[in-house]
């Protein structure tokens, strides 16, 4: 499950939140509790200038924020309730308190399943719902209202068997290795807006700031059917194969990974959304028909540095109707 829970505090009082509970409506099961470090690492203030502390999510008067939750849950429990525990604080003194919400249908209609946006590998899958300036947080609110199109986002960045992502210097965009491959349609579909007005810096060190508005860059988005868009963003100049109202065959090239909009090196972004903005539209889950698992970075500071760290087993594994796991190493089929 991937969902937000918004705060307000319309008290006069602060109040402490200490624990979430998340349970089934039906038999009040425990889905999954969030707690101190834990609950404070997936709370994001809005504006982001409050502070919490080790005993939890401080709420001043009129103060409002974010609970964003991921977690693993049985699709059969219908529908849920949140629970949270804490405090109200009034002149140095506090009363506890325990606040349950009227419940929530959980969808579990399944993700829609994609072919390979990319060929071959090593891909680095670029995500982490954790990150506080990654997709998955950042929030745009066009025409009054907010939403977060990015929330399954995947960043994809070849290296080369060593975890390195250029090959001699890094300042070069056409040394990246990923620089240049074919992008893919993940699906049979119909394009619906070509965006390719935008150049490239030789290097990484004369690539200008780019507004969030324009922070795609040159991109592609398909129309793969019921209500469902498949964006590519970040594609190089002058490589953009197919044109708007063209029908496209799930595997067939429609452009080249480049260095364009708001990006810090040559990747292709991926999300599928559910309308055709790519700022204005509520990001929807998907998954690959399959990849190979080569491994993991479990600090991604390391890529470019280092080789990821192996699965178990230190064999391939291939994998089937899944999204990769956070900054997993994959390999498409050919």
């Amino acid at each position: 499950m991937y969902y937000e829970l918004m705060l307000t505090n319309f008290s006069n009082d602060t109040i402490r939140i200490q624990s979430l509970h998340v349970v089934t409506t039906r038999d009040s099961v425990l889905v999954v509790s969030f707690t101190h470090e834990n609950l404070l690492k997936r709370f994001a203030y809005i504006p982001d200038v409050a502070a919490g502390s080790n005993d939890g999510v401080m709420l001043n008067p009129g103060a409002s924020g974010i609970l964003y939750i991921e977690t693993e849950a049985d699709k059969t429990i219908g529908t849920i309730h949140h629970v949270l525990e804490g405090a109200i604080l009034t002149k140095g003194k506090q009363s506890l308190i325990r606040i349950r919400d009227e419940g929530w249908t959980i969808d579990t209609r399944a993700p829609v399943v994609l072919g390979a946006p990319l060929r071959d590998g090593p891909w680095v899958a670029i995500y982490d719902p954790a990150w506080i300036r990654g997709h998955r947080r950042v929030i745009y609110t066009l025409d009054g209202k907010a939403r977060i199109p990015g929330r399954f986002a995947i960043d994809f960045m070849l290296v080369n068997d060593n975890g390195r992502y250029t090959k001699t210097n890094e300042d070069i965009v056409a040394d990246w290795y990923g620089y240049g491959a074919d992008v893919l349609a993940v699906a049979n579909g119909v394009v619906v807006t070509v965006q390719s007005g935008f150049m490239e810096s030789k290097k990484i060190s004369d690539h200008p700031v780019v507004p969030a508005e324009k922070a795609t860059g040159n991109y592609i988005t398909l129309d793969i059917g019921n209500n469902r868009f498949a964006f590519y963003e970040h594609l190089k100049p002058g490589s953009i194969r197919v044109k708007a109202g063209q029908k496209i065959k799930k595997g067939e090239v429609i452009a080249s990974l480049g260095f364009t909009g708001q990006t810090t090196g040559p990747h292709l972004h991926f999300h599928v959304a559910n309308r055709n903005s790519p700022l204005g539209a509520e990001g929807i889950p998907f998954v690959f028909e399959s990849f190979n698992l080569l491994g993991v970075y479990h600090d991604l500071g390391k890529m470019g540095q280092q080789r990821w760290d192996d699965i178990d087993n230190e064999n391939t594994q291939k994998v089937i109707l899944e999204r990769p796991e956070p900054n997993a190493v994959i390999q498409f089929s050919k």
